[in-house]
């Protein structure tokens, strides 16, 4: 019952992301700062997060110094550097190419997983996530040489996105055997709103000049594709192994191209809609077979 809840958070994550994806680019198509968004997202989710836990659950702040460095790790490679490896992927490409390139990351975290000895291999796993892969090749319209440009800052940054992915599922998991889903989201998430403040102080951020109704753009963006989401994807990997989350959430690019069409008027392709299905065939396939062994 706990692992069909976890699919069911994670597939709601997949989906938030998915919507909000087609929110960004929206943004992005004005001309907004890839930075400004990806910074935004952090630091308007931990402030509301901040807010909730100072005056109704103090106890979910109370950690050990000596722990910190967990909850730096996780939000300054997991979520800062993966959202910003990801974006800019998008401007040295096509945002075709850049979800292609990180959906590659379910197969080195089912290896990684594997090579650990908290998963078993499985044929109906590798085969789940091959097909998952072939269907998100096909939904953001890979086969149509023109989509899949990049340049090689971009092809150096897709790979980061990679590995940040992967490194988000495995170690979130590390960290969810000592804490609570809410410490390890409100910290990972004040890390890397401080790894951006860092990077875009506030002064920049005030020169921006943007108005009420982009903020309020940002605002929404932050709740629905990070605060909502991450908390989902958090929460779920404590009862599913990590490649059944990351190959789960392949449903994204799906929701993505589908919200895309419907809300930017972007054309649906026949093998788009083919590659939706096999996304969604995958991800049936890959909850068919009960799992194995699962480390506690």
């Amino acid at each position: 019952m706990k692992e069909v809840r976890g699919i069911i958070m994670i597939i709601g994550a997949a989906v938030l992301w998915g919507v909000s994806a087609t929110g960004a680019k929206a943004l992005l198509n004005r001309s907004l700062d890839p930075v400004l968004v990806v910074q935004s997202r952090v630091t308007f989710s931990v402030i509301l997060l901040l807010l909730f836990f100072l005056i109704f659950r103090r106890e979910v702040l109370r950690v050990r110094w000596t722990e910190l460095w967990k909850f730096a790790l996780l939000g300054c490679i997991g979520v800062a550097s993966t959202n910003f490896t990801y974006y800019f992927t998008i401007r040295e490409s096509t945002v075709a190419t850049a979800i292609l390139i990180q959906y590659t990351a379910p197969l080195f975290v089912m290896l990684y997983a594997v090579w650990s000895k908290e998963e078993r291999w499985t044929g109906m796993k590798v085969g789940a996530a091959l097909l998952s892969l072939a269907g998100c090749f096909l939904a953001v319209g890979a086969y149509d040489r023109s989509v899949l440009t990049i340049s090689a800052l971009g092809a150096v940054t897709g790979i980061a996105s990679i590995i940040g992915f992967a490194f988000l599922t495995i170690f979130s998991r590390t960290v969810l055997r000592t804490h609570s889903v809410w410490t390890m989201t409100v910290y990972s998430i004040l890390f890397a709103s401080l790894f951006w403040l860092f990077v875009n102080p506030p002064w920049k951020v005030v020169d921006a000049g943007l108005d009420g109704a982009t903020w309020g753009a940002l605002f929404l963006l932050a709740v629905f594709s990070l605060l909502i989401p991450h908390s989902l994807f958090f929460g779920a990997l404590r009862w599913i192994v990590p490649s059944r989350a990351i190959i789960t959430s392949t449903l994204e690019p799906v929701v993505a191209i589908v919200t895309a069409a419907f809300f930017l008027g972007e054309v649906l392709q026949p093998l788009q809609a083919a590659g939706a299905v096999l996304v969604i065939i995958a991800i049936f396939l890959l909850h068919v077979q009960p799992e194995e062994h699962l480390a506690s």
